[in-house]
């Protein structure tokens, strides 16, 4: 699998598979692919349903890439659903657009800004296990 993400159709399918079936290398695991993922779900599923679907696929693909859900390590269910909010956003400005331009341009967009979300929350907040079980709205400043 190349480490470009892909661009066409055919290929973002296979992206997706690969990660839904826990079998993209983890070096293609990046914060760019977590955001195009993303954006791909965001395209073609309710708020709800993406973040139950990337809830889910995210914390599988982390044990099968040989990693562990804890308290204090791995999946993070408030930046997940920072994330997933942030992008639905950008879907109701930016649409209509199909699902390949919107998840290349959300890529575009949002990857070299990986931390956004610190603008959001306090330290302690993102830092705390209940951050990481469970979704807590921005403390600092509405998303």
């Amino acid at each position: 699998m190349p480490s470009v993400l892909p661009e066409t159709e055919p290929e973002i399918n296979f992206f997706l598979a690969a990660f839904e079936a826990g079998t993209l290398p983890k070096e293609h695991w990046t914060h760019a692919s977590h955001i195009f993922a993303a954006a791909c779900y965001v395209h073609s599923m309710s708020e709800a349903a993406t973040i139950a679907h990337m809830r889910d696929r995210i914390q599988a693909y982390n044990l099968a890439a040989g990693g562990r859900n804890t308290p204090t390590s791995s999946y993070h269910e408030t930046i997940t659903v920072f994330w997933i909010k942030f992008i639905g956003r950008a879907l109701k400005d930016w649409e209509p657009i199909s699902r390949a331009d919107f998840a290349a341009r959300s890529v575009a967009a949002f990857s070299p800004h990986r931390a956004i979300f610190v603008d959001h929350y306090d330290f302690d907040i993102l830092a705390s296990p209940e951050a990481r079980a469970t979704w807590i709205e921005p403390n600092l400043r509405p998303l």
